[in-house]
């Protein structure tokens, strides 16, 4: 199933919800979309609970490189990934060590640990005058 997400442009923000199997289409799928309305710098909050991160090593590799890619042409947002299962979390925190030097991704076990972090993490990109990039923690 597709990834469904809004974009709050006053705030910055985007929200998603997964539902289903969560494979590399869906997932560059979605970033695209993410790229094309202009949202990839926002810091993303989504809710997986409903989804199953289903993603082979080889795509795990694919899913890096294309954020690698995308990182290339502009800053990307934190990214609070809400998991429902053991695999997912896993299959995050896998992404996690991958990409921390492009970006930043974590899986969270629930929704307001999730938000809080990312609050924490726009708090330290805006820096103490407000003007630092939003790239992630």
């Amino acid at each position: 199933m597709p990834i469904a997400y809004s974009v709050d442009r006053e705030r910055r923000w985007l929200f998603a919800v997964a539902e289903g199997e969560a494979g590399f289409s869906e997932i560059a799928t979605h970033l695209r979309k993410e790229r094309d309305d202009g949202g990839l710098p926002f810091p993303e909050l989504i809710d997986a609970t409903r989804a199953t991160v289903a993603l082979s090593g080889a795509e795990v590799r694919r899913v890096v490189d294309l954020l690698r890619d995308l990182a290339r042409h502009g800053a990307l947002g934190p990214t609070a990934v809400v998991v429902g299962d053991d695999v997912s979390y896993g299959a995050m925190r896998m992404l996690e060590i991958l990409v921390e030097d492009v970006c930043a991704v974590r899986p969270f076990r629930g929704r307001l640990e999730a938000e809080e972090w990312l609050l924490a993490a726009e708090l330290e990109a805006s820096g103490p005058n407000g003007s630092g990039d939003r790239s992630g923690p």
